[in-house]
C-alpha cells in the first residue's frame, strides 16, 4: 500500500503544507512493514524524517453475537534528515468492532520521541471508524498531549475502487503549540 496525506492551511494568519507520505508491504496476514517519510512541508518544518518499522495485529475474539475485539502494536525507528538524530516510536492499542453497524472504536497509548512528534512525547491515540456503505465511511482520530500531532481530525473516506482510498478530512489542533487547524487529503 501507499499513501500520501497533505495538510493545507490557506485561510489564516501562518499559511502552510504538512505531509506524510508512507509505504507498507505485509510480510504475513497480520504483520507490514511500512516505511514513512514524516514532516515535509512549506513553510519547511526543521523536522523531516524518515522511519522504519513494524507493525502487528490479532483478533482476539469474535462473540457468537459478532462483536470484534481486537489489537495491534507496532514500533518505527525515524532517522531525522534534519540533523536530529535516531529515534523511535512505539503505540499499542485495543479495538472493538460492533456488529451489524461495523462501527469500530480503537484506543490506546504511544510513546515517541522528538523525530516525529517534535518532541518526546506520551500520547493516547483514539480513532472512530463508521462505514456508511460500500464506498464511504467516516473516520476520526485523536491524538492527547501538546506535540506536532495533538489533534482531532475527522472526515469521510471514499473508495472509488477496491484499490483506491481518498481521504477528505480537517484537522484541529489541540492546542496553539500543536500546529494550526488544516484541510486534508490523504490518497491510498
Amino acid at each position: 500500500m501507499l499513501a500520501h496525506e497533505g495538510q493545507l492551511n490557506r485561510f489564516q494568519t501562518g499559511n502552510y503544507w504538512n505531509s506524510f507520505t508512507f509505504g507498507t508491504y505485509g510480510l504475513s496476514k497480520n504483520t507490514e512493514l511500512a516505511a514513512t517519510l514524516h514532516g515535509l512541508g512549506r513553510p519547511a518544518s526543521g523536522n523531516v524524517s524518515l522511519g522504519v518499522g513494524l507493525k502487528h495485529r490479532w483478533l482476539l475474539h469474535t462473540t457468537a453475537s459478532g462483536w470484534q475485539l481486537g489489537a495491534s502494536s507496532g514500533f518505527m525507528t525515524p532517522l531525522s534528515l534534519s540533523g536530529r538524530g535516531v529515534g523511535g516510536w512505539g503505540f499499542s492499542n485495543f479495538s472493538v468492532r460492533a456488529p451489524g453497524v461495523r462501527t469500530r472504536v480503537t484506543a490506546g497509548p504511544s510513546y515517541g520521541s522528538s523525530q516525529i512528534f517534535g518532541r518526546r512525547t506520551y500520547s493516547t491515540m483514539v480513532g472512530l471508524e463508521q462505514p456508511l456503505s460500500k464506498k464511504f465511511s467516516l473516520a476520526a482520530d485523536w491524538f492527547s498531549g501538546t506535540h506536532d500531532l495533538a489533534a482531532a481530525i475527522g472526515g469521510v473516506a471514499w473508495h472509488p475502487t477496491p484499490q483506491l482510498v481518498v481521504i477528505f478530512a480537517y484537522k484541529v489542533p489541540n492546542n496553539a503549540a500543536s500546529w494550526k487547524p488544516a484541510s486534508l487529503i490523504e490518497l491510498t
